[in-house]
C-alpha cells in the first residue's frame, strides 16, 4: 500500500501581492496609532483623564501643561480610534468633552495592573531610536552605539507583572526560596540583570527584611531607580 501524499496547504485566496500590501498598511496605522499612546503615556494625558474625569481640550492642557492645540489634535484622534470617549460629537471642537471608559483605565493609565499596555507605545519609540546606527552596522559588520534607556518612567513591560506576581505568586511557589526570604538572618539577595529594577523593588516589598542589591550591565537604566 502505497503512503499517502503530503497534503498541500493551499494558496490563500485572492491577490497575494494586494494581501501584503494591505498588511503592510494595517502594520503602519498600528505603529503610528501607538506613537499616539506615547504621547498620552509621556504627558500623562491618560493618567490625568483617569484622575480627574472628562475634560475639554482647554482643560486638559491645563492640567497637564501642555499646549491647547496639540492636545485637542490628540483628542480627536484617540476619540476617533476609539481609545477615548466623547460626550457629543456634533459639539464644536472646544467644548467637546472627553473621557477615559472606565475598561480602557487599566490598559492605558494604571501601569501596576498587569493588563497594563500603554509601554508599548514607549517601547516601539525606544525599538526605533537606534534604527540609523543598525543600517550602518549591517553595512560594516560592527555594532551600534550603546543608547540610554530613555525614556524613563513607568511604563515597563515588566513593572506590573514583577509587582504582581514576583513576591506574590512566584517566589512563594517555591519554599524553601520563600522560607529563606522570610526567615533569620535577614537574606542579602543579588538581584543580577536586574534591568531598570522592578524585580529587586518587587523583592523588597514582599519580603521587608531583606537587602536587594540590583546589578545590571547598563549603568543607564540602573539609574532610573
Amino acid at each position: 500500500m502505497e503512503p499517502e501524499s503530503p497534503v498541500a496547504h493551499p494558496r490563500p485566496a485572492g491577490d497575494p501581492t494586494k494581501t501584503l500590501a494591505e498588511r503592510l498598511f494595517l502594520d503602519a496605522v498600528g505603529a503610528f496609532e501607538l506613537y499616539t499612546v506615547y504621547l498620552g503615556e509621556r504627558l500623562g494625558l491618560y493618567r490625568t483623564l483617569a484622575e480627574g474625569g472628562s475634560a475639554t481640550s482647554s482643560e486638559l492642557a491645563e492640567r497637564t501643561g501642555t499646549a491647547e492645540r496639540y492636545v485637542r489634535e490628540w483628542l480627536e484622534h484617540q476619540a476617533t480610534s476609539g481609545l477615548l470617549a466623547v460626550d457629543d460629537p456634533t459639539a464644536g471642537p472646544l467644548v467637546r468633552r472627553y473621557w477615559l471608559p472606565p475598561e480602557h483605565i487599566p490598559v492605558l493609565a494604571d501601569p501596576d495592573d498587569l493588563r497594563y499596555e500603554a509601554y508599548k507605545g514607549v517601547d516601539v519609540v525606544r525599538a526605533g531610536r537606534p534604527l540609523p546606527q543598525l543600517v550602518e552596522a549591517f553595512r560594516t559588520g560592527g555594532a551600534p552605539p550603546p543608547l540610554p534607556w530613555e525614556p524613563e518612567g513607568k511604563a515597563e513591560f515588566n513593572r506590573a507583572l514583577f509587582l504582581n506576581l514576583l513576591g506574590r505568586q512566584w517566589l512563594p511557589a517555591i519554599p524553601a526560596v520563600d522560607r529563606r526570604l522570610r526567615g533569620e538572618p535577614p537574606a542579602r539577595v543579588a538581584d543580577v540583570a536586574c534591568g531598570t529594577g522592578w524585580s529587586s523593588i518587587a523583592m523588597a516589598r514582599a519580603y521587608p527584611r531583606i537587602t536587594v542589591d540590583g546589578f545590571d550591565l547598563d549603568r543607564g537604566r540602573l539609574s532610573r531607580r
